[in-house]
């Protein structure tokens, strides 16, 4: 496994295990849970991990789309610099902070990955 493949997984795991400890933490908080409150648990750490996943791999995409040129026309496109962006994904919402790209042939802006 590579070394940015090792770090990708340490960093998901130290999220997951967050988010567990989290779950952990709030059911010690009642003496019995209900099964809905236990569905709720697990979809609360479910969701979290989901979203973590989907950020750090969107983040990694926006670091690569540089080196691919303009999607309509391959040519070098202009790095406008950071910009944040609300996302809807289908794990839920997240914060993404990434590249700005603007072709000047086709006058058009680019916010990886899409």
């Amino acid at each position: 496994m590579s070394s940015e493949s090792d770090e990708l997984k340490a960093h998901l795991m130290a999220r997951a295990e967050a988010a567990i400890s989290e779950m952990v933490g709030e059911k010690a908080k009642k003496e019995h849970l209900t099964i809905t409150e236990m569905e709720r648990l697990a979809r609360s750490v479910g969701q979290t991990v989901m979203q973590a996943i989907s950020q750090r791999l969107t983040e990694e995409e926006s670091q690569q789309a540089k080196s691919r040129g303009c999607p309509t026309c391959g040519r070098t496109m202009k790095d406008k610099g950071l910009k944040g962006r609300h996302v809807i994904t289908e794990t839920g919402d997240i914060w993404v902070e990434r590249r700005y790209y603007y072709c000047d042939q086709c006058r058009s802006g680019f916010f990886p990955p899409g």
